[in-house]
């Protein structure tokens, strides 16, 4: 905790450590205690703080953190002489989750003081399940504190990295702002978060020859867009192709679906058509497209006040997992065996929307073609137990 603090005790006559003064800042409505000064401090990417180390009258301190609790006091300027050296802010959640050490310091100085230290876990334990971490350091940055970072991202990291992609992969992280350098008031940091896009961008940069599967990497062939070298999807057929016409035979043999269910479906909420949306078109659909309310219910809705907190907070959205659905349901069109007939299985992988899922798992859909009210092309994407 000593190294966490920023504060050490040479002897019991004398201490060491940087002080600057501390004050309540915009939005507080209540006056900061006195004689209470600031050791560290340390705020994340949004400006929350990540370290706040006091050092104060036990009073003073214990008075401050029941105004913190209440809310009354949420966010601080820290100056030192004259210079604003920091601020940062606390949300009520973000208070709730950092954690409390205190202590006594005695001193023939300046009498009994007290310690009062509050860090998120972040900084000692890295959040595995939201990819996220921080390395605290002081000084100047050395070889091992880099090491440790990369380590850091290993473990973090949703897919596998090979010790040899390091340079390459920590320049990824720079370029698309998911490394940063944190630099506070006595406590500098490694900030590392990763999200569900890093395993697209290591699976571009494999395609673009800069992380190499036999533990190469090539600085040179870097890229930041995620969908370097995959080969766009041909559209779908307006009209399935009939037995004989030279088609690519997938659609030979499909069933013809009730031509007089598939509207009231869609009107009755069973049936949500997509087939206007970007990410169908994208994915090279040219007919009109539907998913059964519990294909969208559970993988692809996510923009709504039913997603669980704890699942709000993985960076999901109902565009991106749309598009997942309709990317692979295209993908599996074009690698199908042909005269499948009008419906075939396919594979992603996805966060299901179950309340408490963090991390995707493999899901099987199932892609069924036919004829729609009025006899016309249609495709329906439904699970494999539906019909």
């Amino acid at each position: 905790m000593t190294a966490i603090a920023n504060t050490t005790i040479t002897d019991t006559q004398h201490l060491s450590f940087s002080v600057a003064n501390i004050e309540a800042g915009p939005g507080s409505d209540a006056y900061f205690p006195s004689n209470i000064f600031c050791t560290g401090t340390l705020t994340s990417p949004d400006g929350q703080f990540l370290y706040l180390s006091l050092i104060g009258r036990d009073t003073a301190l214990q008075e401050l953190r029941g105004r913190m609790s209440a809310g009354k006091l949420s966010s601080f300027l820290i100056r030192q002489d004259g210079k604003q050296v920091g601020s940062g802010w606390f949300s009520r959640e973000w208070l709730g989750q950092m954690q409390y050490h205190g202590s006594k310091i005695p001193t023939d100085l300046f009498g009994e003081l007290s310690l009062m230290v509050l860090y998120h876990p972040l900084m000692t334990t890295p959040d595995k399940t939201n990819q996220t971490a921080a390395l605290p350091y002081q000084g100047l940055l050395t070889a091992d504190i880099h090491q440790n970072a990369w380590q850091l991202v290993k473990h973090i990291c949703d897919v596998p990295l090979l010790d040899a992609w390091q340079e390459a992969v920590m320049e990824l992280l720079v370029a698309t702002e998911r490394r940063k350098l944190l630099v506070g008031f006595g406590c500098n940091a490694y900030y590392i978060q990763l999200d569900s896009d890093i395993a697209g961008l290591v699976s571009a940069n494999i395609r673009s020859g800069a992380l190499c599967a036999d533990g190469n990497a090539h600085m040179g062939k870097l890229t930041l867009d995620p969908e370097y070298g995959r080969t766009p999807p041909e559209p779908v057929p307006s009209e399935p192709p009939q037995g004989g016409d030279g088609g690519d035979g997938f659609w030979d043999g499909a069933e013809v679906l009730d031509v007089c269910s598939r509207a009231q479906a869609v009107e009755d909420g069973e049936l949500v058509d997509v087939s206007d949306t970007s990410e169908a078109r994208e994915a090279g659909f040219r007919v009109p497209v539907a998913l059964t309310r519990a294909v969208w219910n559970r993988f692809v809705e996510w923009d709504n006040d039913e997603v669980a907190a704890v699942q709000r907070r993985l960076g999901q959205s109902t565009a991106g997992r749309l598009w997942d659905v309709l990317y692979m349901a295209r993908y599996g069109i074009s690698i199908a065996p042909k005269n499948q007939g009008g419906a075939l299985l396919y594979e992603l992988y996805a966060i299901p929307r179950d309340g408490h899922s963090v991390n995707a798992r493999k899901i099987n859909l199932k892609l069924h073609s036919g004829a729609g009210d009025n006899g016309e092309h249609v495709i329906t994407v439904m699970l494999p137990n539906e019909d």
